[in-house]
C-alpha cells in the first residue's frame, strides 16, 4: 500500500484506502469496523430493553472516542518494543 493519498480524517495519516468515500488508513478502518460491530450489538440490546437510552449514547460515544479516535496512538503497555 503506498501512503500518498489523501489524510485520515481520525488520524491525519496520509492513505490512499477509501471507506464510504472517506480517507481512511487500515488502522481507522478497523477501529470503525469495530465500532459498527459493537454499535450493532448495543442496539440489539437496547431494542430488547436491556439497556437505557441514554446509557446507549454516552456509550456509543465514548465507544467511538476510544476505538476510532484514542486506540492506535496510545502505546500498547504490554507490548515489548526493543
Amino acid at each position: 500500500m503506498e501512503n500518498t493519498g489523501a489524510r485520515c480524517w481520525f488520524c491525519f495519516m496520509r492513505s490512499s484506502l477509501r471507506w464510504l468515500g472517506i480517507p481512511m488508513c487500515p488502522i481507522c478502518r478497523d477501529q470503525v469496523y469495530d465500532f459498527l460491530w459493537v454499535s450493532i450489538v448495543q442496539t440489539i440490546v437496547w431494542l430488547l430493553g436491556g439497556i437505557d437510552g441514554w446509557f446507549f449514547v454516552i456509550d456509543e460515544i465514548l465507544l467511538f472516542f476510544v476505538l476510532v479516535l484514542v486506540k492506535h496512538r496510545v502505546p500498547v503497555p504490554w507490548k515489548h518494543q526493543p
